[in-house]
């Protein structure tokens, strides 16, 4: 999600990130068709907005917002807006599917971020859930690169198909070479809080 920047792109990494991208879709793509089942009971879309931000374990390039006293300390990522939206197969009890999600910074550096998602949620009772995803977040803007990336946390249902969900996010990006390293890791871990809007789309 933002508040992670690639730093300034190598001669020749942009073709191995393009081709990495291309592979980690194609894998992705793969793990989701061959999870679905065909003969699912009901299929519904979902659609959600919310607002997060995390902490950056790395800070490679000197980013802004260290909490501890040098600027290769913990520091904190920009706060964001997060929008997405799924297909989800399956009764109630547990359904699995695909989703689609974008992100944009709020505040500092203009960041951009489209992430292609397996999603998965869990019903428990009295309308809670548990919602889970695993996706490959494409950093579009400013700088090219990817990463992984995993998130967690409970849904409840409110009424006529709305809800609240919580989020706990922990992702990895690639980025791009320093004096230091040939290509560095950015650990980051964030917490997200948002609404969503489920409906079914067949039954």
């Amino acid at each position: 999600m933002p508040g992670v920047s690639a730093g300034g792109s190598r001669t020749g990494g942009s073709t191995r990130l393009l081709g990495r991208i291309a592979a980690g879709c194609v894998v992705l793509g793969s793990v989701v068709l061959g999870t679905v089942d065909a003969a699912a009971e009901t299929v519904s879309g979902q659609l959600w907005l919310g607002v997060g931000r995390g902490l950056r374990f790395n800070n490679p390039y000197r980013l802004s917002e260290p909490l501890g006293d040098t600027p290769e300390s913990v520091s904190l990522a920009a706060t964001y807006l997060d929008m997405g939206a799924g297909v989800l197969f399956g009764p109630r009890s547990f359904r699995q599917g695909a989703s689609l999600g974008g992100a944009v910074a709020l505040q500092g550096i203009g960041q951009l971020v489209l992430t292609p998602s397996y999603l998965a949620q869990f019903g428990l009772d009295h309308g809670v859930g548990l919602r889970g995803r695993v996706g490959v977040p494409v950093v579009v803007a400013p700088d090219t690169t990817l990463g992984l990336e995993a998130a967690l946390g409970p849904s409840i249902d409110l009424a006529y198909g709305l809800g609240a969900m919580l989020e706990l996010v922990g992702s990895v990006y690639f980025g791009a070479a320093t004096d230091e390293t040939s290509i560095t890791t950015i650990p980051m871990l964030s917490l997200q809080l948002g609404v969503f809007f489920d409906h079914q789309l067949s039954p």
